[in-house]
């Protein structure tokens, strides 16, 4: 993709990341009757909130998929309820960001067509 605004790429990075985000939430609920499954987590906002603070180049900031350790150990740390919540959040999220995907690329066509 040309990007031609440093939004459209920080919208790109975000409809990544909350696609990685859904396959480890749905990873998780598939395996939340596993015993000793330790879910996964993406994290992305709070590095890029760092990269902020220290000034650093924030394209330069990737999601890390990790896996949550806490809990008594071989025991299963999946709580469908919190999944459940991480989808519907990154469900909501993932509309704002194709809505404002869309609404760039309107523009774009816009411009270029006349219509």
């Amino acid at each position: 993709m040309i990007d031609f605004d440093g939004d459209t790429a920080f919208t790109q990075r975000m409809l990544d990341v909350l696609g990685r985000r859904t396959k480890a939430a749905l990873h998780n609920i598939a395996n939340q009757n596993v015993p000793g499954f330790k879910r996964y987590q993406v994290r992305f906002e709070d590095m890029l909130r760092e990269a902020r603070a220290k000034g650093a180049d924030e394209a330069s900031v990737e999601p890390v998929v990790e896996r949550d350790l806490s809990g008594p150990p071989g025991a299963n740390n999946v709580v469908l309820m919190e999944e459940l919540s991480i989808l519907g959040k990154t469900s909501l999220l993932h509309d704002v960001m194709t809505r404002r995907a869309g609404g760039y690329f309107a523009t774009l066509n816009k411009a270029i067509f006349g219509r």
